[in-house]
């Protein structure tokens, strides 16, 4: 029975250091599995708009023709 008792503080602790580890690691697991979703959709959000509107500066301001610029006569 002295040996359990020695022993018993070490297990506890060895059990709980690799729940928490456990737990750590899940959550990182689902964190990256979250945030590769998130970049999937916005991915599939920017090629949808890229195809509808046509060209790879979909974020910039139309620009204006050369001829329609004031001073330019």
């Amino acid at each position: 029975m002295e040996y359990l008792a020695v022993l018993l503080p070490s297990i506890g602790l060895g059990v709980l250091f690799w729940l928490i580890m456990r737990w750590i690691l899940r959550a990182d697991s689902r964190e990256r599995r979250a945030h590769a979703a998130a970049e999937e959709d916005a991915r599939t959000w920017y090629e949808g708009v890229r195809r509808r509107e046509g060209g790879d500066a979909i974020f910039s301001s139309p620009r204006e023709p050369d001829a329609e610029k004031p001073g330019n006569s």
